[in-house]
């Protein structure tokens, strides 16, 4: 293996460059897709079916091992300090796309892009990609434990690890999709869907939507339905409630549970109310009662549905919303500049805290990283609705507005435990810069759940609040017995 140069000098790798100053070690670099690839990064099979589903090749892998720094570090888990890492890479092409993922030592991940998009650092310049990576070494201190790292996305602890993925966005008419990548992909693979949601098939994919006659007969008494979040799925968002709240809350709405599958990331909240309404339509003059629980996104979603009933011709009324992590103020991880960052967290809640969605959560990921990488914002607009200065937010859902239904809160202030590698992220600057001081459960502000100035039905009193020493991250909630009792006395 070839020894990295302290003095920043490049190392010349073949396919790639490597420039390291004040860090020792040793490189090694494995071709496309290889045996050696996929051993050093620790590649599972989930991942691998993730790429592919994605349409993301594997380009080279770039291993350092034995790294240890001769000089104190200026930077962080983020890109920007005088003796970054500096890979050049060759440039795919104006047909194709590039992207770098790195993980450190401690099994973070973060993404790192063109420079034109704002994300990251990168120029041009005699057909290479030239990419600013983190050089901190962050192995955990001697008697920290490090959590869950061979359960998730790589698991390659210990080491760095930079993959280089190549995707194309020029098709085989010679079309341009750069800004329709994430649609596309959703299209495929994320469709609408208003399913059945039971005991028994809660936590497994649906592939058939219910029909006519299935919701005239749910129009004969109340209904429960859930809404999942961002680079979601119902299965995979809830799949990790308790069985027997499941089954309890199957039992009190005697069967009557849905689940509304939806895109997330490039449809917009309004475009998924509309697509409901059109189901809806099935059922005449008839009108369908529904509580819902929802996650994230899911609760904008669900808001749309309870404020603004004419969105779905008066079919729809809600009589209860839980609303689960829902950035009702908006989350600053939604502004075009910093969506790498989003990226970059729920990545790394994959990896260090993986359920049973890892390929389903991970290849929409994938989708998103693939816009970003060319600076295409314009075609996520269901990630988008979630910023704070959004029109869908502050001309549309937190403005008056009249509702009959109650609202119930839970919001989490994520502190993860002592030693683990999410202490890393949620303290790290780039989060300080996002959230400064405020809560929040590493994507969403604490406070922004249930208080929102000039909203309807605002504040939630009815809440549960996780705080800090709860360790209750973004996706953490379901196993928590404190909200599997309020879920039920909410639902009661």
């Amino acid at each position: 293996m070839p020894d990295l140069d302290q003095d920043g000098r490049p190392v010349d790798l073949g396919a790639v460059r490597l420039r390291t100053p004040g860090l020792r070690g040793q490189v090694n670099v494995h071709q496309s897709a290889s045996p050696g690839s996929r051993a050093a990064a620790s590649s599972t099979a989930e991942f691998l079916e993730a790429l592919e589903r994605a349409e993301v090749s594997e380009g080279v892998t770039i291993e350092i091992t034995d790294q240890r720094e001769v000089t104190p570090s200026t930077g962080s888990r983020a890109a920007g300090g005088s003796d970054d890492m500096v890979l050049e890479v060759r440039d795919p092409g104006e047909s194709s796309g590039q992207a770098v993922l790195y993980e450190a030592e401690d099994g973070t991940i973060s993404w790192h892009f063109p420079r034109e998009t704002a994300v990251a650092g990168v120029t041009r310049g005699g057909g290479a990609l030239t990419y600013r990576i983190p050089r901190e070494v962050v192995v955990p201190a001697q008697g920290e434990a490090v959590p869950g790292g061979q359960r998730g996305v790589l698991g390659a602890v210990g080491k760095k690890i930079l993959k280089v993925f190549v995707f194309k966005i020029i098709d085989e008419a010679s079309q341009y999709i750069g800004d329709k990548l994430a649609r596309r992909f959703e299209a495929q693979h994320r469709p609408h869907r208003l399913r059945a949601f039971t005991p028994d098939d809660f936590s497994a994919p649906a592939t058939a939507s219910l029909d006519a006659a299935a919701l005239q007969r749910l129009a004969e008494d109340r209904v429960l339905l859930f809404v999942h979040g961002t680079a979601s799925s119902s299965h995979s968002g809830f799949g990790r409630i308790p069985h027997d709240v499941l089954t309890e809350l199957y039992r009190r709405y005697r069967g009557r549970v849905l689940a509304l599958d939806h895109p997330t990331v490039s449809v917009s909240p309004e475009e998924n109310v509309a697509w409901l309404a059109g189901e809806l339509a099935a059922l005449g003059d008839r009108k369908l009662t529904v509580d819902i629980v929802s996650h994230s996104r899911g609760g904008l979603v669900s808001r749309l549905l309870s404020e603004h009933p004419d969105r779905t011709g008066g079919r729809l009324d809600v009589g209860r919303l839980v609303m689960v992590a829902t950035p009702n103020a908006g989350t600053e991880l939604a502004d075009a500049e910093r969506l790498g960052q989003l990226l970059n967290r729920l990545t790394s809640l994959l990896q260090l805290v993986p359920s049973n969605g890892i390929t389903d959560a991970l290849d929409i990921i994938l989708a998103v990283v693939k816009q970003v990488a060319i600076g295409a914002f314009k075609g996520l607009d269901g990630i988008m609705a979630m910023n704070p200065r959004d029109a869908f937010l502050t001309d549309v859902l937190n403005t008056p507005s009249a509702t009959a239904a109650q609202y119930f809160a839970a919001a989490a202030d994520f502190e993860p435990p002592q030693g683990s590698p999410l202490l890393r992220i949620a303290r790290d600057r780039v989060t300080d810069v996002v959230f400064g001081s405020t809560r929040n459960d590493l994507v969403v502000p604490t406070e922004g759940v249930y208080t929102v100035p000039r909203a309807s039905a605002f504040p939630i009193n009815d809440r549960l609040v996780f705080e800090a020493l709860d360790a209750v991250d973004h996706s953490g909630y379901w196993t928590r017995q404190p909200f599997a009792e309020k879920l039920l006395g909410w639902l009661a």
